[in-house]
C-alpha cells in the first residue's frame, strides 16, 4: 500500500483552510507510530455513507478508541455534531499538503 492517497474536497466545511475544488494529500501510514492528535485534519470514511470520505479537523480525543470531528466552517458542516465520535479504524489518514 502506497502511503499517499489524494483526495478532493467536496464542500466548504473545512473553510478558510480548505475550499471546494482543492485536492489534499494523505498520509495514509501517519498514525502508525503515534496517535491521532486534537488539531489534526483528517480524513475519514463517512460513518453514515461509508462508500464517501469527508475531510475534517480532530477536535477531542475523549479515549483511545474514538476521535470527535468538527469542520472549520461549523454552520456548513455535517461532523461528530451529527453522528457523534467516530472509531479510529475509519481515519484513512492525516491531511499532509493541500493541492489548488
Amino acid at each position: 500500500m502506497f502511503p499517499l492517497r489524494r483526495f478532493r474536497v467536496e464542500d466548504d466545511s473545512m473553510r478558510p483552510e480548505l475550499a471546494t475544488g482543492d485536492y489534499v494529500l494523505v498520509n495514509r501510514w501517519a498514525y502508525r507510530f503515534r496517535p491521532p492528535a486534537k488539531g489534526d485534519i483528517v480524513v475519514v470514511r463517512d460513518p453514515e455513507t461509508p462508500d464517501r470520505f469527508l475531510v475534517k479537523r480532530i477536535s477531542d480525543v475523549p479515549d483511545a478508541g474514538q476521535i470527535r470531528l468538527a469542520g472549520d466552517n461549523a454552520n456548513r458542516s455535517r461532523d461528530s455534531r451529527t453522528f457523534g465520535p467516530i472509531d479510529l479504524r475509519e481515519i484513512v489518514g492525516k491531511v499532509w499538503i493541500r493541492l489548488r
